[in-house]
Order: structure tokens, then sequence, then C-alpha cells
């Protein structure tokens, strides 16, 4: 093909890319813009992690395992690229471009042979194009619904709210109502950074990322341990399960953390079959540091963590003494790194908060800097009795699988719920794949981790989406026994077989465009039948008004009132929270009459109040009480308060300087 042939077709696609795009109005344009920045900084992120990654000397490693490890491994530098640079006070679009074309010169010459290493893989695809199209076209949806703006709840309320008030002060901060202030962050460092470069659908667009990445880490080390129909048909389930693709398209993290939990574990499988007694520590190096990587987003990841190291210690103190010292050894170096990469949030956690493992042990660190009492943390903690054991222990172990398989709102209720869809088929293969895999090394040792990290889940908190930390995991054993299964069965049991799979997997992408198409209407954006802010503003009751908020008021901050998802409000602002105590039900009842709390309002720097009387309404319980003196001064406060805007289901006011 000649080189203005070659210009011809490109720009061929490019005119009939912005002919769609124009078609399907403003979410297209601004889905193939985050597209484009989200490319860039995967590329940059791939290239730059494998030649971290080519520091660790990894033993029998594929080119194409370099650049899965490589990108795995370049979202984490990403992310403590953001953390140094927000604790330097350097969150800004300048400091972020710096960060980023050096990490791009770092990566460059490793970009030509990282596409290249994909040509193996998608032979290998090609020689199975059913099910290569089976697994990728729901990955495909699921990078679409990342170009819908994000609205889910927890996302609103600190997964973007956080970074959005980092970026607003260049550095970390600490708004006064958000308690998950001094949580592990790292994949918050991701979203600041995609914030800074102005796309919260980027941010989305990196989770997509670490759930495609985390497939990839199966197909790369299950084809080393198993058939490969077995390897796709454990892709197949984790790209079709429902929790998978609700969560690839959103600002929670529980992607990144399945991404750098299901890489640590494989990385120690590895690191043990290479290296059965003293030997080379790559892999076990590299199993540590996605171990701190996952650990330093989710506290859950100490699972993970602790798991992996007490094999290290049982092989320590059962050791010869000749042997004792390098096993000793192997423990040291992976404590040793997996803290390293944890210390940083737990020095950040201590200077701000004084508890360095905040919210836990609240009883012995009262949290004195941040004005809150232990009570706090442990209202945040009461959250989570609606997942705890109601009746004997016993019982709820043996009604356990029943529970699993009928979807039990007490596993994902409320904001919980996008993680508690369509685990039930890799729920009844569990079994089957351990039984499948036992003679295998590999997956011996995998059944084992699963059935002990499920341990650890049932008797803490019952939250599924707590597990999707190891659903890769659990979907390579799955696909194993599967295919396992298949070979032992006659003509009639496989046909009963495939159409039992066909009704778990239709099921499970049913219930994803139910949610998506059904109940959130993604479509009628994504087609250009609504506009971004008809969207919004018919899935949030202030968001109205938060458009308006930063020109309501004369330079001062915004008092939300009855709503925790202050993201969409762009200044400085403070919102209501069910976790902490709300300042302005305190202000009511100290202050001697409405004037008064007019006056403390000003005082304390809000000039503008939103309120959101039905969300207000639904949270009152959890909200707390107002005294009668509040209530009384709230409801004369209106003679001080000037309306602004009225929107369907907000009011916006400005408070009058008196």
């Amino acid at each position: 093909m000649s080189r203005p042939s070659g210009f011809a077709a490109a720009a061929s696609l490019l005119l009939a890319v912005t002919t769609v795009a124009r078609y399907c109005g403003p979410a297209a344009e601004e889905g193939l813009w985050a597209t484009l920045l989200f490319s860039l900084v995967a590329l940059t992120a791939a290239g730059s992690g494998r030649v971290f990654a080519g520091f660790l000397n990894l033993a029998d490693v594929s080119d194409s395992q370099k650049t899965l490890i490589g990108a795995s491994l370049g979202l984490g530098v990403l992310s403590l690229g953001s953390f140094m640079l927000a604790a330097c006070g350097l969150l800004n679009l300048w400091a972020v471009i710096l960060l980023l074309s050096l990490l791009w010169v770092v990566g460059f010459t490793e970009m030509r042979p990282m596409l290249a290493s994909l040509a193996a893989d998608r032979n290998l695809l090609r020689e199975r194009p059913l099910a290569s199209v089976a697994i990728f076209l729901p990955l495909l949806l699921c990078f679409w619904m990342t170009w819908v703006p994000p609205h889910q709840y927890d996302s609103l309320v600190y997964h973007l709210a956080l970074p959005q008030a980092y970026v607003r002060a260049g550095g970390f901060s600490y708004p006064p109502h958000l308690i998950f202030s001094h949580f592990p962050q790292n994949g918050e460092m991701l979203f600041a950074l995609a914030l800074v470069l102005k796309s919260d659908l980027m941010a989305q667009m990196l989770m997509w990322l670490a759930t495609a990445l985390s497939l990839c880490w199966i197909f790369e080390m299950g084809k080393r341990e198993a058939p490969m129909n077995a390897v796709l048909l454990s892709c197949l389930l984790l790209a079709t399960h429902t929790s998978a693709m609700l969560l690839s398209a959103t600002t929670y993290v529980e992607p990144l953390a399945m991404l750098w939990s299901t890489a640590a574990v494989f990385s120690y499988l590895r690191w043990r079959q290479l290296s059965p007694g003293a030997g080379p520590r790559s892999w076990l190096c590299l199993s540590a540091l996605f171990t701190g990587l996952a650990l330093g987003t989710k506290y859950y990841a100490g699972a993970t963590a602790a798991l992996l190291a007490v094999p290290l210690a049982a092989a320590a103190l059962r050791a010869h003494r000749a042997q004792r010292r390098a096993a000793a050894a192997d423990l040291g170096v992976f404590v040793g790194i997996v803290t390293a990469l944890f210390i940083p949030w737990l020095a950040k956690n201590f200077l701000a908060v004084g508890n360095p493992v905040f919210p836990f042990f609240y009883r012995w660190f009262p949290m004195t800097r941040t004005g809150w009492s232990s009570r706090s943390s442990e209202a945040y903690f009461h959250v989570f009795t609606e997942y705890g054991h109601v009746g004997s222990l016993g019982k709820d172990l043996l009604l356990l699988p029943l529970r699993l398989l009928t979807n039990d709102p007490r596993f994902g209720g409320g904001a919980d719920v996008l993680g508690g869809l369509g685990w039930e088929a890799v729920f009844w293969l569990l079994p089957v794949g351990i039984w499948a895999g036992w003679k295998n090394q590999f997956l011996r040792g995998l059944s084992w981790f699963c059935l002990a990290y499920f341990g650890v889940w049932f008797f803490t908190a019952e939250v599924l989406r707590f597990l999707a930390a190891i659903l890769p995991l659990l979907c390579l054993l799955a696909g194993s026994g599967l295919h396992k299964l298949w070979d032992g069965l006659e003509a009639w049991g496989r046909r009963a077989l495939a159409s039992a799979m066909g009704f778990f997997i239709g099921a499970h992408l049913f219930l994803f465009g139910y949610v998506e198409a059904g109940l959130l209407r993604v479509p009628e954006l994504l087609f250009g039948l609504q506009s971004r802010e008809e969207f919004l503003s018919r899935r949030l009751d202030y968001y109205p008004c938060a458009r308006r908020a930063d020109s309501a008021g004369n330079g001062g901050a915004v008092l939300v009132v009855g709503e925790q998802r202050g993201y969409y409000v762009k200044g400085e602002h403070e919102a209501a929270t069910v976790n902490a105590p709300n300042r302005y039900l305190s202000w009511g009842a100290e202050a001697s009459d409405p004037a008064a709390l007019a006056r403390r309002i000003r005082g304390e720097g809000f000039s503008t109040v939103l309120y959101v009387p039905r969300e207000a309404a639904r949270l009152a319980p959890a909200l707390g009480p107002a005294s009668a003196r509040a209530a009384r001064n709230w409801a004369g406060l209106d003679q001080y308060l000037e309306p602004v805007f009225q929107g369907p289901a907000c009011a916006l006011y400005k408070v009058k300087v008196l």
C-alpha cells in the first residue's frame, strides 16, 4: 500500500468517526476526546512500566507477558507519581504534563516491542474467532459505557470528590465532611491525574483498563497451566460477569484492587513454581510490588498480603538451619516491599489525623487533629452491620451457598449493589474447578488461596463487592473445571452443560443491559437523545443547582444541606455526611436566633446554601437529629436567604450579609 493511499484511508476513518460523533452529539465528542487522552496515558504507563519491570530480570517470561506486567506496573507508577505531586503541592496541569512527558521518554524505546508483542496473542485468538468475539464485545460495550458521565453514588461522594478537592487545592486537602480523606487512595490518585487533564471520563476508562488487564492476566498465566479452551472460557466468565461489567465503567476502585491482587497472586504462584527452594526472587518481588499497590488502594487487600505472607513465615519457621536464612530473606523481601509501598499512606494519615490506619483502632487514636471524635469511625463501621452474621455462625455457614446463589440483598444492598450481581456461575463451578486443578501445582495453590480468602471474607464484612479482588482467580478455576467437566460428558450432557452456561451468561448480560438501559437509560445519552446536562439532571436532584452554584455567591463556599454527593459543585463546598457530625446542625443548636445562624454560616466562609429536600428526607435518619432550637433557627432562616435558583428538586440561596 502506497503512503498516499494509507493517508487517504486514515483520513476517511477520521471523517467517518467525526460524522458519527456529530450525529450522536456532545457525549460522543467528549468520549472520543477522553479516549484519545486515555490512549496516550495508557501507552505511557505501559511503556514506562515495561522499563521498570525489566529491572527485575524476570525468568521465563514472554514478551507479551512483559507488556502485561509493564501496563499493570505502569498504572502504579502513575498513581505514585500523582501522590508525590500532591504531597509536594504540585498537583497542577504543568506538573502532570511534565510527569507524563518524563515517563513517555523513559518508555519510548519500549513502544515498538510492546506493540509487536501482541502479535502472538492475536494469532492465537484468530484460531478461535467466535470465542474472541464473545470476549471482546462485552469489553467494548463496557468501554462505551465509560462515555457516560460519572453518576454512581460513591463516586460522587468521595471517589471523585476527594481528587477534585486535591486538584482545587493543588495538593492534599482534608474536607471536613469526608471521612474517606484518610483511606488508602492509589485509585483516587489516578482519578486526580485524570481530573487535572479535565476528563472525568478518562478516570472511568482507567478502571476499564484495569478490568481488561485482569482478563489478560487470566489469559497469559492461564495458558501455561490449562488448555486454551479452558482459558478462553475463564476469560468469557470474567468478561460477562455482571458486577465486573458494571464496575469497569465507573470510578469505583474495585477494578484496580482486582488487577493488582490478581497480579500479586499469579506472580507469587509463578515464583513458587520457579524457585521451590533458595533461588531468584524476581517474581516474589513483583508479587510484593503488586500487593503493596493493592493495599494502597483498598484496606481489604490486607487479606491478600497476609495470605501470601503466612506461607513465607511458615517456611521460615520450619526450614532447616541451612535454608532458614534464605527463607527468612524471602519473607523479609516480601514484607519490606509491601510496607514500603504502603508507608506513604500510613505517614500521610499519621500526620493528618493522628491515626496511621484510620479508621481502624479508633479507640486507641482519638483523631483529635480532625475535630472528630471516635464516634465518626464507629458510625462508619456501623454501616457494615447489615452485612454481619444475624444468627449463629454455623447456621450462616450452612446457608451461605443458598444465599450466594440467590443474590441475597444482604451481600449487596444500597451502593454495594453494583458488586453483588452475576456471581452464580463462578460459585457453582468453584468446587468443580478445585477438583479439576488439584493435580496442577499452580491451580492447586490458586484453590488454597481462594478458599482462604473466601474464609476471611466470610468472617468479616460479607460484601460481595469486596470479593471482586479475587474474581479473576475464581474465573480461572471455574473455566478449568468447566472444561474438564465437558471432556467427561457424553453428547446429551454437553448439550445440557452448554445450555446452562448459555443461560448463565445470557442472564448476566441481561442484568447488565437492564441496569444500564432499563434503570439508568444511558442509551438516550450515548445516542444523542439527551445532553449530558439533561442526563445528570434526571439522575441527580442536586445537579441543576450545582451547575449554578459557582456563580451564585460572592466568592464564598457552598454549604450543601441534605446531599452527600458534592462532586458536581465545582467550587469550595461542604456536603452533608452520614459518617460524621454535620456542622450545620450544631451551628443551628448554638445560635441564639436565625440571624445569629446566618452570621455563623457567613462567618464559616459560606455565601451560598444548596438545599436538596428529597434527598435530605431520605437521609434524615442517618444525618442525625436536629435539636428543637436548631430546627427553629433553620426554619426561620428564610428571611436571611435570597433565592437564586429553583430547580425541579433543589434550591439555591445566597446568604445575606447582615
